[in-house]
C-alpha cells in the first residue's frame, strides 16, 4: 500500500511539474513573440498592450482549467500543492501586500519598520502560523478558532472580521491591478475594471483555492521575468547592477540617496513608531487569512513548513529584483530629466504626471507647457530641470525602467503584466477568503451543515461573484488608497485574530474568554483609530499593538478565574496540535 501511494504521489507531482513546464514555455514563447513584434516595427501601443493581455488570458485559463466540484479542492486546494509552488505563491501574495508601499511614497511611513516588519511577519506566517493552521486540518481561520472555541457568537464575530479583512485586501489588489492595466493598455478605467474583475472571477470561482494558489505561483514567475529580464540584459551589456554585496555599491548608495530625498519621511531612526509598525506588521501578517491560504493547500504540516522556507527564499529574491529595478530606474530617471527643458518632456512622462506617479516642480502638469509654467515660478529656475525639481513614485520606477533604458515597449508591457498579475492574485485570494468565510464558515457551519456539496459551492461562488461585482462598481466611482485598505486589514487581524490564535494554545482559555478577548480587541482598536483622527498607517499600527495587548490580557485574566482542567478541550487541542500525528479537527463533509 505504501509503495502504491508513493507511486501515485510521484505521478501526480510529475503531472504538476509538466503543467508548470508547459506554462513557462508558453509564457516565454509569448514574451519572445512580443519582443519580435517590437523589433519588426509593430505599433508601440499594440506591443505594450500584448504583455498584460497575454497575462490576463493565461491567468484566466489557469483558473478555468482547475474547475472542480470537490469541497476539498475548492476550499483547500485538494491538499495537493507541492511545497515549492505553495511557497512561491505565498511570496507573490506578500509582494502584492507590499507593492503599494514601495518607496518613495507620500506619507509618514517608516521604511525601516516596513522592511523589518514585512520580513519578520512573512517568517511568522510561513514558518509558524501556516504550518500550525495546516496541522489542525482546518479550511480557514474561522474554522480553526471555532474548532478550539465552540461558541456561536465567537464564530460569527471571527467570520465578520476575517471576511472584512479579505474584502479590504481584495479591494486593494483589485484597485492596483486596474491602475496597472489601464496604464499598460492605455485604456479607460472602466474597461480595466471589468477586464480585471472578469479575470478574478475566472481565477477564483471555478477552482477556488486551487486556482488562487496556482495563479499566484504564475504571477510570481511573471513578475520575476518582467522585472528581471531588463536587469539580465543590462548585466550582459556589462553594466554593474546597483545592489549591495553582489552589485555596484556606489550606484546603490546614489540611488538610495536620491529616493531618500524624494521620500517625505526617511524613517531611518529606530523610533518608537518604527518599533510599533514592526510589531503590528508581524501580528498582522501572521494572522492575515489571504497570506496564509497557500499553506492550507499543502498535504501536511511538514510540507507546509517547507513551503514556508520556500516562501522566504522566493520573497527575498523577488525583493532583490524589485530593489535593483527601482535603483536602476531612479538613476536613469534623474539623468534623463536633469538638464532637460520642461517643454521637451515626453508624452510618457506627461501621462505618468497626470496619473500622479511623477511630479514636476511639485505639480502634476498634463502638458509640457503646463510643466514649463509650474517650474517658471520656482526659485533659481533657469530654464532646465534640476534634481530637486522632479519626483517619481515607487510604482513608476518599477514599471518604467525598460522605457528609460531603451529596451522598448515589449519589456514595458512585461513589467506591467508582472505588477498586474501579482495584484490580481492578491485580489483573488482576498475574494476567496471573503466568500469562504461567508459561504463555508457562516452558511454551512452555522446555518445548514447538511447542505449538499453542490449547494455549498454554489453559495460560495455566488458570494464571490457578488463581491467582485460590488468592488467593481465601487472602483468605477472612486479610487481608494490601497495602502489604507491593506493597513486597515492588517489592523483588524492584528487586534483580534492574532490574540485569539495565541489564546488557542492557552489550555485554560475557554469560549467565554475568547469572546471577551475578541470584543476587547475590536473595541480598543476602534477607539484608538477614532482618537487618532485621520486613518494613517501610523494610527493603524498603534491601534494594532495596543488592541492586541488588551485583547490577550483580557482573555488570559478571565481564564484565571476558573480552575484549570488538564483533561479539558483546551489541553487536548494543544496536545494534538503540538504532539499529535494527525489532523486535530474532524474532516469536513465532502473532503
Amino acid at each position: 500500500m505504501s509503495k502504491r501511494l508513493t507511486d501515485e504521489d510521484l505521478l501526480e507531482r510529475a503531472g504538476i511539474d509538466g503543467h508548470v513546464a508547459f506554462a513557462v514555455a508558453v509564457f516565454l514563447g509569448g514574451a519572445g513573440l512580443v519582443a519580435l513584434l517590437d523589433r519588426i516595427g509593430a505599433p508601440e501601443r499594440f506591443v505594450e498592450a500584448l504583455g498584460p493581455t497575454i497575462a490576463l488570458v493565461g491567468l484566466s485559463l489557469i483558473g478555468i482549467m482547475l474547475r472542480s466540484m470537490r469541497v476539498s479542492r475548492f476550499y483547500a486546494g485538494g491538499r495537493a500543492a507541492p511545497a515549492a509552488y505553495a511557497g512561491l505563491a505565498m511570496a507573490a501574495l506578500a509582494a502584492g501586500l507590499l507593492l503599494p508601499f514601495l518607496p518613495p511614497a507620500d506619507g509618514a511611513i517608516s521604511l525601516q519598520g516596513l522592511l523589518i516588519g514585512s520580513v519578520c511577519g512573512l517568517a511568522l506566517a510561513a514558518l509558524v502560523t501556516g504550518p500550525l493552521l495546516r496541522k489542525t486540518g482546518a479550511f480557514s481561520i474561522p474554522d480553526l478558532i471555532a474548532g478550539r472555541f465552540p461558541n456561536i457568537a465567537l464564530r460569527l464575530g471571527v467570520i465578520a472580521v476575517v471576511a472584512a479583512a479579505g474584502a479590504l485586501v481584495a479591494l486593494a489588489g483589485y484597485s492596483v491591478a486596474v491602475q496597472s492595466l489601464a496604464s499598460g493598455l492605455g485604456a479607460s478605467r472602466s474597461l480595466a475594471v471589468w477586464l480585471i474583475g472578469a479575470t478574478i472571477v475566472f481565477v477564483a470561482a471555478p477552482g477556488g483555492l486551487a486556482g488562487v494558489v496556482w495563479v499566484a505561483t504564475g504571477a510570481a514567475g511573471i513578475l520575476a521575468a518582467g522585472l528581471g529580464l531588463p536587469l539580465v540584459l543590462l548585466w550582459l551589456r556589462g553594466s554593474a547592477l546597483p545592489l549591495p554585496v553582489i552589485g555596484e555599491l556606489a550606484q546603490w548608495d546614489a540611488a538610495l540617496s536620491r529616493m531618500a530625498q524624494w521620500q517625505e519621511t526617511a524613517g531611518d531612526a529606530m523610533s518608537g513608531t518604527t518599533v510599533t509598525m514592526i510589531i503590528a506588521m508581524v501580528l498582522g501578517f501572521g494572522s492575515l487569512a489571504p497570506l496564509l491560504a497557500p499553506a492550507i493547500a499543502t498535504s501536511d504540516r511538514k510540507r507546509a513548513q517547507r513551503a514556508g522556507f520556500a516562501a522566504l527564499i522566493s520573497g527575498l529574491l523577488i525583493a532583490a529584483v524589485v530593489a535593483a529595478t527601482m535603483a536602476v530606474a531612479a538613476l536613469a530617471f534623474e539623468r534623463g530629466l536633469s538638464g532637460a527643458r520642461p517643454a521637451d518632456l515626453s508624452a510618457a512622462i506627461m501621462t505618468a504626471s497626470r496619473e500622479g506617479q511623477v511630479r514636476i516642480c511639485d505639480a502634476n502638469p498634463i502638458t509640457p507647457a503646463a510643466a514649463q509654467a509650474a517650474c517658471a515660478g520656482r526659485a533659481g529656475f533657469q530654464g532646465v530641470l534640476r534634481a530637486g525639481d522632479v519626483w517619481a513614485s515607487g510604482a513608476f520606477l518599477v514599471r518604467a525602467l525598460p522605457d528609460m533604458r531603451g529596451f522598448g515597449r515589449a519589456f514595458s508591457g512585461l513589467a506591467t503584466a508582472g505588477l498586474m498579475a501579482v495584484m490580481l492574485a492578491l485580489a483573488a485570494a482576498g475574494f476567496h477568503v471573503f466568500a469562504t468565510a461567508l459561504g463555508h464558515d457562516a452558511f454551512y457551519r452555522v446555518r445548514d451543515s447538511s447542505a449538499m456539496t453542490s449547494r455549498r459551492l454554489a453559495v460560495t461562488r455566488v458570494l464571490l461573484v457578488t463581491g467582485v461585482l460590488a468592488a467593481g462598481f465601487a472602483l468605477l466611482y472612486g479610487a481608494p488608497d490601497p495602502r489604507t485598505l491593506i493597513g486597515l486589514a492588517i489592523a483588524l487581524c492584528a487586534s483580534s485574530i492574532a490574540p485569539l490564535l495565541v489564546l488557542s494554545f492557552w489550555p485554560r482559555a475557554e469560549s467565554s474568554d475568547a469572546t471577551i478577548a475578541l470584543l476587547a480587541g475590536l473595541a480598543t482598536a476602534e477607539t484608538v483609530i477614532f482618537i487618532g483622527g485621520a486613518p494613517t498607517i501610523d494610527v493603524f499600527a498603534h491601534a494594532s499593538v495596543i488592541a492586541a495587548c488588551v485583547s490577550l490580557i483580557a482573555g488570559v485574566i478571565t481564564s484565571l478565574f476558573r480552575r484549570a482542567d488538564p483533561t479539558g478541550r483546551g489541553g487536548a487541542f494543544v496536545h494534538g496540535v503540538v504532539h499529535g500525528e494527525s489532523e486535530v479537527l474532524n474532516p469536513d463533509k465532502g473532503a
